[in-house]
């Protein structure tokens, strides 16, 4: 992704479907599915049986929320759990850092000695069911053997601690719990990285920037990319969290100097009293960050967090300054603009280059990352890097394919070489379709009509 253009509007953020889960619990344990690796929603990971409300389940009368819990662990669990054994436990609402988002109302329910099938009724939706320890799944998650969606995380460590069974009590604690994380909650996908999504002038289809904070005794603010006081209010709230978990905040880094990455990097500094760490290249291209102390990131430097180190790569293409920070021991890439958890990214603007694009892609693919945290959208595979190159070759195919031995329009190459994404913006087509051309002309295999590059042949 990239920064919006001035006279563009910013894509809103999705409006959350009206969802429902269940905690059931049985003799300590608590019932958990493998959502389906194929599965649009946190594909592989742990978690509460439950669904989207359905007309079925009459939503805005009394009792939708019961009907469409017990319907939901029925269909997924074979577990028929009446809506009257149900204690709620309070809501959450999904955070935008997913394209699909959910208000989701939590309940308790003790299942009472009944046994699961032994195949999960619904395997396109989740794989295996079983009735987990609350403590091995939270050590699994630790050693990254286990995936478990950020919003378990509090619930599971809490029944760990779990002395009193009564289902009424614990559902009140859980509530309280939801209630506490909801307005700014601790999104935890790997032990020791967290990020908040803050509402930013980017790209569509995104609506925010992820602003990652990874860390260990020490941590690190990733791309504060919102200028809105009310985003820069719940970053400091977090920041604070962070230090009073015993991980302080010690500096403020730039994957690259779009606004959309940026816009809020000074104010944190000087509200921290922190420097801002990015690559020369970048700190040349940001004056806004007058006033804050500032010091240059050179390829291969590691940031020390005290029981996390973070390796800088440069990874130039989108932005001639890009990095992209690696930990090696648990082979996560904290990915800036390299990949979108959204859609692609754009090579398209004066500075960016699609040879150094590519190259920076097959380098961090090399490095085998087990996930990858990109700076828009959910964690992806490590795969995706890989992926993001044979997608961008395969385009640029389209791209060639469409050119004439005569001169055509920008826009025409463009609408034809993105015809299988016809609800995209024109000017982001237009825009990487140029970038594409550039690459090709470096290789002989395109020609620009004069110098603004609106015209093309082959």
């Amino acid at each position: 992704m990239s920064e919006l253009p001035d006279d563009v509007d910013p894509a809103p953020i999705p409006e959350p479907k009206d969802s429902a889960l269940g905690i059931v619990l049985d003799r300590g344990r608590v019932l958990l599915g493998r959502r389906a690796r194929r599965s649009r929603f946190m594909p592989g990971n742990l978690a509460f049986p439950g669904g989207r409300m359905e007309p079925e389940d009459r939503p805005g009368t009394a009792g939708a929320f019961e009907r469409c819990v017990s319907r939901e662990v029925l269909e997924e669990t074979g577990l028929a759990i009446p809506e009257t054994a149900w204690y709620p436990a309070g809501e959450r609402t999904t955070p935008p850092i997913f394209p699909v988002r959910f208000r989701t109302r939590f309940f308790v329910a003790v299942a009472g000695g009944i046994p699961l099938p032994p195949v999960a009724p619904q395997p396109q939706e989740i794989e295996t069911l079983a009735f987990e320890d609350p403590k091995g799944v939270l050590d699994a998650w630790a050693a990254g053997r286990a995936l478990v969606p950020p919003p378990l995380l509090p619930i599971l460590r809490l029944l760990v601690t779990l002395t009193d069974a009564d289902p009424s009590r614990l559902a009140a604690r859980i509530a309280a719990i939801n209630a506490a994380e909801d307005p700014v909650p601790k999104i935890e996908f790997s032990p020791g990285v967290w990020v908040l999504p803050v509402r930013s002038r980017t790209l569509p289809p995104a609506s925010c920037t992820n602003v990652w904070i990874p860390g260990g005794t020490t941590s690190v603010v990733i791309d504060p990319g919102s200028d809105d006081e009310a985003e820069h209010a719940r970053l400091l709230r977090l920041v604070r969290r962070r230090a009073d978990e015993g991980s302080p905040v010690t500096s403020v880094v730039l994957s690259h100097h779009h606004r959309d990455h940026v816009a809020g990097a000074a104010r944190l500094a000087q509200a921290l009293g922190v420097p801002v760490l990015a690559h020369a290249a970048t700190l040349a291209r940001v004056p806004a960050l007058a006033g804050a102390p500032t010091r240059a990131l050179v390829n291969g430097e590691v940031l020390d967090l005290g029981g996390m180190r973070l390796i800088a790569h440069h990874t130039p293409g989108h932005a001639p300054g890009h990095l992209a920070f690696y930990d090696e021991e648990r082979r996560l890439l904290l990915a800036g603009d390299l990949v979108s958890g959204l859609s692609s990214i754009l090579v398209g603007f004066a500075e960016g280059d699609m040879e150094d694009y590519l190259a920076s892609l097959r380098r961090v693919a090399a490095l085998a990352p087990k996930a990858v945290f990109p700076s828009h959208g959910p964690p992806i595979p490590g795969a995706a890097l890989a992926a993001a190159v044979a997608h961008r070759e395969e385009r640029e195919r389209l791209v060639a394919a469409a050119l004439n031995d005569t001169p055509r329009a920008l826009q025409d190459i463009a609408r034809d070489a993105y015809a299988d994404t016809p609800e995209a913006p024109a000017f982001l087509r237009e825009m990487q379709t140029r970038a594409h051309l550039v690459h090709l002309k470096e290789r002989g295999a395109a020609r620009p009509e004069g110098e603004d590059l609106l015209r093309w042949s082959r």
